[in-house]
């Protein structure tokens, strides 16, 4: 379970704990006090020990309440599908971007499949569920990349929420426009349905009240990203495999143009020598993306991907 999740259970057991103590006799001797305080010291062992002792895999619950949960075992098969759907894909952006490296604004991002998480139980008392990665046969001494990953999504979610307008505007800048989308499509799905969310990892958690997400959906209704596909002649200066990025002197232009390389490119660069030798320090024509992610018509990020290259004739 959720490392925070566990750690409010056990918490509220405690106060309950706590409670019964204050309302019983005074007699130091009777059987029930000696109970609850039993019950009392075990529940501060257990919360001493979740507090200095969390998951190496990732574990994350999402809590649901609003009009699509009815009581607190009954939540509508429609948004639950969409809302788990759309929080996978926010988390598979987040993995992506570990080692800052840029990623494709569509199509499926290198390596989704080890962003997967899975439904591993329900939360008990509220209508959520526990979503973990499948764990290795031996304990990890380090946190795992999804870890990280989860624990990333739910900062950046809670840095959102809580932005001035004009951190906002920072955090939207700094941030790859595959995950800005895919929060997008979180927050709506949640705005539409009128639901209200709670996530909770192993270190961070936010509460999304309905007045949280009406305000998150209308800021991010606000971004709009932006594709545009550009051919340009110049001299492929290199493609760096490692970092997937490339320079491109283009001609009639002052300085090197630099961005990021898409991962079909860096693979066909790495392994054809022939096609490698054919482009390097040579004239190309290349292939570009432009990703520009404005907000309220505002340029807040421009975003380069050199898609494709292919041998120029200079005549």
């Amino acid at each position: 379970m959720a490392n925070l999740l566990s750690i409010e259970a056990l918490e509220a057991d405690k106060a309950f704990a706590q409670r019964q103590l204050e309302i019983l006799p005074a007699n130091p001797w009777g059987t029930a006090r000696l109970m609850w305080e039993q019950r009392l010291a075990e529940l501060t062992r257990q919360i001493e020990t979740a507090q200095v002792s969390t998951a190496t895999c990732a574990s994350v619950a999402l809590i649901f309440d609003g009009l699509p949960v009815v009581g607190q075992g009954d939540i509508r098969l429609d948004f639950s599908t969409d809302a788990l759907a759309t929080y996978q894909k926010i988390i598979a952006a987040s993995l992506a971007t570990l080692n800052d490296q840029q990623i494709a604004t569509k199509g499926k991002i290198k390596g989704a499949e080890r962003s997967k998480l899975y439904i591993r139980d329900i939360v008990r008392g509220s209508m959520g569920f526990i979503l973990e990665e499948l764990s290795l046969p031996q304990t990890d001494m380090f946190d795992t990349p999804l870890k990280k990953a989860v624990e990333r999504a739910t900062g950046f979610l809670a840095s959102l929420n809580t932005a001035t307008d004009e951190d906002f505007n920072v955090t939207i800048d700094a941030a790859a426009p595959r995950l800005i989308s895919a929060v997008q499509k979180f927050t709506k799905v949640l705005k539409d349905a009128g639901a209200t969310a709670k996530i909770v990892g192993a270190e961070q958690k936010i509460i999304l009240g309905l007045d949280d997400i009406n305000r998150l959906s209308n800021r991010l209704t606000d971004v709009e990203v932006q594709e545009e596909s550009v051919t340009l002649d110049g001299v492929l200066l290199g493609v760096l495999p490692d970092a997937q990025t490339f320079e491109l002197e283009v001609k009639d232009r002052d300085g090197v143009l630099k961005g990021s390389a898409t991962d079909d490119l860096v693979d066909k660069y790495v392994a054809d020598q022939a096609f490698k030798e054919k482009l390097l320090l040579k004239p190309v024509k290349a292939f570009l993306r432009y990703t520009r992610t404005f907000r309220s018509s505002k340029l807040l990020r421009e975003q380069v991907t050199l898609e494709n290259l292919e041998p120029r004739l200079e005549g």
